[in-house]
């Protein structure tokens, strides 16, 4: 890995680890003033750094952010998939980044909630299916 696919990594482990601890002045700063945030499941777009760090910032309190992989994707951009688990609710977000001269400057967000499956879709009816225990994975660090 060279010193420039190191230090994209580091920049969106570093973005994660800043929401975490809900430093988001210092947040911002890895934003470039023009980036733009795209939440495409509720076609949701935020337009400069400001309105990214605080539509995230205003989020209701009590939820924590486990990095579970984090790559370098042959087009340039750093895809993150995180899991955002809030009281009795879990979420997962595939975030893709794009950065120019250390910033980022473009976002792309794709978030899911966890829920039941659908009643149809049952060991009975699907033969192969099999329940999984709920993902206790304790992520990557985020320093």
């Amino acid at each position: 890995m060279d010193a420039a696919t190191t230090a994209e990594l580091a920049l969106v482990r570093r973005f994660w680890a800043l929401y975490q601890k809900r430093q988001w002045l210092q947040a911002q700063t890895l934003l470039s003033p023009s980036a733009q945030c795209r939440w495409w499941a509720t076609r949701e777009r935020f337009e400069g750094a400001a309105a990214i760090v605080y539509v995230n910032a205003v989020y209701p309190e009590g939820w924590e952010i486990k990095l579970l992989e984090i790559n370098l994707l042959g087009d340039g951009r750093v895809h993150s998939l995180i899991r955002v688990d809030h009281a009795e609710a879990t979420f997962y977000a595939n975030s893709f980044f794009r950065l120019h001269e250390q910033l980022i400057v473009a976002l792309d967000e794709y978030w899911s909630d966890v829920q039941l499956a659908p009643a149809w879709r049952n060991g009975a009816a699907l033969p192969g299916l099999q329940a999984m225990a709920t993902d206790s994975r304790a992520g990557l660090a985020l320093l």
